[in-house]
């Protein structure tokens, strides 16, 4: 079974319905003084309407949460070939 981890969190991410579950990463003035990044687990409805946010202080312990609460969700590698007419850019 595919999980989000450390090497792929930046382009996996899991999808349900209209529902998508994702890493992002963010800063705050705090943060920036320590030179530090936060790592948020993200679920947006229609990829825009933000529907829960939780931060974390490490990339390991967001992908362990991503997964442990949406790993029965759809996993989605975004850098994974598609193919068939639906994926053409002209559409």
């Amino acid at each position: 079974m595919h999980s989000v981890n450390t090497e792929n969190w930046s382009f996996c991410r899991y999808e349900k319905e209209n529902f998508l579950a994702q890493i992002t990463f963010g800063a705050d003035p705090e943060s920036l003084s320590e030179d530090r990044l936060e790592f948020y687990v993200t679920v947006l409805l229609d990829e825009q309407t933000e529907i829960f946010q939780k931060k974390f202080m490490n990339l390991t312990e967001a992908c362990l949460y991503l997964n442990s609460n949406y790993r029965d969700w759809n996993f989605l590698d975004q850098t994974a070939t598609k193919s068939g007419c639906s994926t053409c850019a002209a559409h």
